[in-house]
């Protein structure tokens, strides 16, 4: 069965939570997690999902990049999304123009 959910336990164990720390501050079961994070669950209703990746640190949206980022992905990702809108919009066109070159 294809792991859709194991950046969770990869994510939590980067944050230092337990299992049960997660569900707790998630307000979800500890069993959920582990079936996710093992690939034994595959069905998740929005709300909960939310609420584990809200703990996370994480939106819906990072969820379908997770299982093809890197740590340097990962690493880029968090540092970018602290950035002010500003700079955000001047490394994204400096970024987008270093990608040009590569074409």
């Amino acid at each position: 069965m294809a792991k859709r959910f194991e950046f969770i336990r990869s994510k939590r164990n980067d944050m230092g939570l337990t299992i049960e720390q997660l569900a707790q501050k998630a307000h979800v079961s500890p069993d959920l997690i582990s079936r996710l994070e093992r690939g034994n669950r595959n069905d998740i209703s929005l709300s909960r999902l939310e609420s584990i990746l809200k703990v996370l640190d994480l939106k819906l949206g990072d969820i379908f990049d997770q299982t093809e980022l890197d740590t340097y992905g990962n690493q880029f990702r968090r540092a970018f999304y602290l950035l002010s809108s500003k700079k955000k919009e001047r490394y994204a066109k400096v970024f987008l123009e270093i990608m040009e070159l590569e074409n």
